[in-house]
């Protein structure tokens, strides 16, 4: 039947509406950014302003763990290497939650003879600490003199949390690890930059808890994802004394201007109307003497290098320690290039060991990756029995903060917890927006069997513009007779129509009238692929592909797709009431991922008297503390798990009538 050809038929480029729409939203909130750093103008109102960025943060990733339980540090082996050993070490960042790490010690250091140390982190490579690139780089430090603690983050190295130790598979890897915790630990409100901050400092504590270190003069460096964990420690963690943070620092305008996707534990809810953004990271260090890496040719584009420098800069500029921050750009591509590497081994010379910043890097050797193993079998979850995942540390998350996350409430009125489930979801998805008059324009007509399809296309923001789209099938005369008319919602949209002819024209039997809907950013208005080899990759619904990269950004925006997309959604009924020019009763069905959108625009909306859910994806409960099921990006959104979710959603529509097909009701009440 029916369908949108490109472009809605001609009528609008619908390929970068949406990508538009969260950029202009962007700048707005990047001049009120830049309004607030215009108001510093002292130390205390820097110090004021870091104290929001910090709370901010801590907020985004829901907390830290406040557990000081003992780290039961080991080590499982030693190197030997020409003037320093390589000591293999495991410790808990948490109970049954092990980070495992490489300590390197030069011949010199020892109790008597207190050196310097770096604590490094790493990038997003699979193999972990033990990254040749890496390993240069700690072997550099150390023949310096300085005592490195190199540390796998979760998700690389021996700490993949979704590997299988009966079968040896492992079928996410690295970043894809990371983006799928993120969604995880989005639902109930954190991120899982909670696990990287925390393993850094607690990886800090045994650091400083050696004997061969000097405590009072300690760094920290990174790249890449390695460049993150610096930055968000320069923000949190007051013990360090030099930071060299590579390949990680640009602006939230530049981001944003590239289009690139980010990882989850990149993604910080609101990040970028609130903050803390870029330059907050590297500020939030002042007056202690911080060194900007950067490569000329990287992805993470050099023009928000430079600006967020300059941002930072002026706040140095405030304690009278200038000098204290500089810039170091090679001349290459991403990567902790030997460049880098001189320039942060000179920096923590200069900066920790009072020694001249004269040294010159070649080609350090480094050793078999597996030769750095902490554990026999290469990964935490074979070593441990009894070891604890990410999402086991979500489980317990949602126990400790959310009261009865997994059952309906059985409130003593119903009505009344409805009606403040309304208001509720209406405030927290920002439903309430006045979008003024629809133009609905409605064309192509065919009557086939008896049902006539139409097309149908209205604004659902004006400026910029946001066009949404409608197949609407009626019964021949249209008319609304006692029938609700029904809004249907398909995952892909209008584009399945033509394979959902019957499928439909069962539901105009039922309802008269039926809108196959699309939302901003599905079916005829689905935006442009973003498909590049080097920065995005994938497909449309990909890890860092179009859905994923606009989820992100709306994100960190503070709102989600959900919410626009469901804004939308009520949007489809004011057009059908309209249509009828009286009150009516309405009907909303969901397919899939879409069941969720159904729910909360009925919630939303008390004309949607029949609701149906067909195939309805899982609980974000179960999604956030589940290992298999698997993460749809546009279901992005924070802190729903115990509010928000179906079970708390289904109560509030028992009044109503619920139709299930492909699940049973009991799994989300």
């Amino acid at each position: 039947m029916k369908q949108f050809d490109q472009n809605v038929d001609g009528y609008y480029d619908v390929e970068n509406q949406l990508p538009r729409y969260l950029r202009e939203l962007a700048d707005d909130q990047f001049d009120r950014a830049q309004a607030e750093r215009d108001k510093i103008d002292s130390v205390s109102a820097f110090e004021a302003h870091r104290d929001r960025m910090q709370s901010n943060f801590r907020d985004a990733i829901g907390g830290l763990p406040d557990t000081n339980s003992d780290l039961d540090p080991e080590r499982t082996g030693t190197l030997d290497r020409d003037g320093f050993s390589i000591e293999t070490v495991v410790f808990e960042s948490l109970p049954n939650f092990h980070v495992t790490t490489n300590l390197y010690l030069p011949q010199a250091a020892s109790e008597d003879t207190q050196r310097p140390a770096v604590l490094f982190l790493c990038g997003h490579s699979a193999t972990g600490k033990a990254a040749p690139v890496y390993q240069q780089v700690c072997v550099d430090l150390v023949r310096n003199g300085f005592v490195v603690l190199a540390v796998d983050p979760v998700g690389q190295g021996e700490r993949h949390q979704f590997y299988n130790p009966e079968t040896g598979e492992l079928p996410r890897q690295n970043i894809v690890e990371h983006s799928y915790m993120g969604h995880q630990c989005a639902a109930i409100g954190a991120n899982v930059a909670r696990y990287f901050v925390h393993d850094g400092i607690r990886a800090l504590d045994y650091l400083l808890d050696r004997p061969e270190v000097d405590s009072d003069r300690v760094g920290v460096t990174g790249n890449s994802g390695g460049g993150m964990q610096t930055g968000y420690l320069m923000l949190v963690e007051e013990r360090l004394d030099a930071a060299a943070p590579c390949c990680f620092v640009t602006s939230k305008e530049d981001y944003m201007e590239t289009g690139q996707g980010q990882d989850g534990e990149q993604v910080l809810a609101r990040a970028i109307e609130r903050g803390p953004r870029y330059d907050d990271f590297v500020s939030a260090f002042a007056p202690r003497p911080a060194l900007i890496g950067a490569a000329q040719s990287d992805f993470l584009c050099i023009e928000g290098v430079h600006r967020t420098y300059d941002r930072a800069s002026t706040v140095y500029e405030h304690y009278d320690a200038a000098s204290a921050l500089e810039l170091t750009i090679a001349p290459e591509t991403h990567g902790f290039s030997p460049h880098l590497r001189e320039a942060a081994v000179n920096w923590f010379r200069q900066h920790l060991d009072d020694a001249p910043p004269d040294f010159e890097t070649d080609d350090p050797s480094t050793v078999d990756p597996a030769a750095l193993q902490c554990t026999a079998e290469g990964e935490v979850l074979a070593a441990y029995p009894d070891e604890q995942t990410v999402t086991d540390l979500n489980r317990r998350y949602v126990t400790a903060t959310t009261s009865n996350p997994v059952s309906a409430p059985d409130p003593a009125d119903p009505e009344m917890y409805a009606r403040s489930m309304r208001e509720s979801v209406v405030k927290r998805f920002g439903l309430d927006h006045d979008r003024g008059e629809l133009f609905p324009r409605t064309y192509d007509a065919e009557t086939v069997n008896g049902v006539t399809w139409k097309k149908v296309f209205f604004l659902a923001e004006r400026d910029p513009p946001i066009i949404v789209t409608g197949i609407v099938a009626t019964d021949e005369p249209d008319q609304i007779g006692v029938r609700e008319p029904l809004i249907l919602l398909y995952d892909k949209g209008t584009t399945v129509v033509p394979e959902r002819t019957e499928q439909i024209e069962d539901r105009v039997d039922d309802h008269g009238v039926v809108v196959a809907f699309d939302p901003r950013g599905v079916g005829a208005v689905r935006p442009r692929e973003v498909n590049t080899p080097l920065m995005n990759g994938g497909g449309y619904g990909d890890y860092h592909g179009t859905e994923h990269k606009l989820a992100a950004d709306a994100l960190m925006l503070g709102t989600s797709l959900v919410a626009q997309q469901t804004a939308d959604i009520l949007l489809a009924g004011d057009y059908l009431t309209k249509r009828f020019e009286e009150d009516v009763d309405l009907a909303i069905e969901g397919h899939g991922t879409s069941s969720y959108h159904a729910c909360l625009a009925a919630v939303a909306d008390p004309s949607f008297r029949t609701i149906r859910l067909v195939d309805p994806v899982a609980s974000f409960h179960d999604r956030a503390t589940g290992r298999e099921v698997e993460i749809e990006h546009r279901l992005l959104v924070d802190d729903v798990v115990g509010s928000y979710d179906f079970p708390q959603l289904l109560a509030a529509l028992d009044n109503r009538t619920l139709h299930w097909e492909g699940a049973e009701p009991g799994a989300y009440r």
